[in-house]
Order: structure tokens, then sequence, then C-alpha cells
């Protein structure tokens, strides 16, 4: 019975929940668009962080073939519309990342052409490329983003949104850090907090006081090197987590 009304309360839920967090702003039309692959480019000045970013969500959106759990008797969607490929624009090339950072982002998806995703620097455009990713779903042999035109302006509520992740007690591999992170990106979040050592162990590797780590890990195979750590900050920061 909860069940049940739980799946009615979603089915009748605005299109907006599609996209997590729910944007600011959020106006949408009647048609859906066709999009046979998904192509992403830049206009103007780029950076780094945007390239990657375009190229990690150009092969998430083309490789997964997602439909949400209430949609998952729809049958293949009418489309009217084809669409012509995104467009990521950016104001600045800066990527400094602190609390003070500008993650706004606007998205104009029309229902048939190219579609625009703007931002004032390269974290706006690794969030809106995320919002975006979540509007594309499968549709039979396809792919379609339903009720366009779209028109999204969305910038995060809270700017400190961050997980703490304690690894000083329970061990996690680095591809366990890397899973983790990636979810935060899924949900827009943007501080980690790595609670890397503490009283019942010392896994990270110390060049000043090497015996630290040797003595205070869990197990030689427990343990996080200086360059591991360089690799999960990076991978952060082309997420958008600092």
């Amino acid at each position: 019975m909860k069940l049940s009304a739980i799946i009615g309360l979603l089915a009748a839920a605005p299109a907006a929940l599609a996209v997590w967090p729910i944007p600011q702003t959020f106006e949408q039309g009647s048609s859906n668009t066709q999009a046979h692959w998904i192509n992403i480019q830049t206009h103007g000045a780029t950076s780094g962080i945007v390239n990657r970013a375009i190229e990690r969500y150009r092969t998430i959106i083309n490789n997964e073939k997602f439909l949400a759990p209430v949609d998952y008797n729809r049958g293949v969607l009418a489309t009217s519309g084809t669409f012509g490929g995104l467009t990521v624009s950016v104001e600045s090339t800066n990527e400094q990342l602190t609390l003070d950072t500008d993650e706004s982002y606007t998205l104009d998806v029309p229902v048939t052409g190219q579609a625009t995703l703007k931002a004032k620097t390269p974290f706006g455009a690794v969030r809106g490329l995320e919002t975006f990713s979540q509007l594309v779903s499968a549709n039979g042999a396809t792919k379609a983003i339903v009720n366009t035109p779209v028109h999204i302006e969305d910038a995060p509520k809270f700017v400190h949104r961050g997980l703490l992740f304690d690894t000083a007690r329970n061990f996690y591999s680095l591809a366990s850090i890397f899973r983790t992170l990636d979810a935060m990106a899924y949900n827009k979040m943007n501080v980690l907090h790595w609670h890397i050592v503490d009283a019942q162990s010392w896994p990270v590797e110390s060049k000043t006081y090497p015996e630290l780590q040797k003595n205070g890990a869990y197990g030689p195979d427990m343990t996080y090197s200086y360059n591991d750590v360089q690799r999960v900050i990076a991978y952060a920061r082309d997420r958008g987590i600092r």
C-alpha cells in the first residue's frame, strides 16, 4: 500500500524532479527531442577542467541507457525535434576553486537544433553538464530529451555542500574514494573532508616521518602514497570538489 502511494506520487511529480538537485529555475515545453548522438563542444575560451568534463560527460551520456524507475514502462516516445549538439561557453577560465567560486550556469535546450550551456566559471560549466546529462534518457534504440524546450537557470543554494570521509578508522581503496567523488559530483557537492589519520591508524605517507605510515597503518596494503593523495586531489578538483 505504501509502495503504491510512493509510486503514485513519483508519477505525478513535476519533470523538474528529474534533475537533482532541483534547479532554481526550470522551464519546459511539451515536445520531445530525439538525440542519436550527444556531441558537446566549446565556444570561445576554455580550460582543462571544462575540456575533461566534456569528454567525461560525452562518454557517460552516450554509453549509458538510463531510464528513471518511474518511467520503466513508458515505451518509445514520439519526438518532434532533433538534438543538434551542446555548445559550452565560460566567461572566465580561472580554475581556482574556493567557497566564493561562482558555480552558476544557464542551460537552454530547444526542440530542434543547438543547445547552449553558459557559465561564468569552469565549475559552473561542470554543474551544468551534470544537469544536462540528467535530462537525457533512453528512448528505444536512441535517446530523447523530454519536455523541450528546456530553460534552466541554477546556482547552489549553499556554498558549502560537503561530505566527511573517514579513512583513519575504516580504510577505503582509491577506487572507492574515486567512486565516492563521482557520486558527490552527480549530486553537485563541492567539499570533501578527508579524515585521513587519527589515533586508530596513519595510512598516509609522510616524507618527514616515514615511520608513521610504516608502523601506524592497518597493514602494508592499506596505505596512501604521496602520489595517491595528489591523484585524489586532482580527481576531485576536476569534478568541482575541493
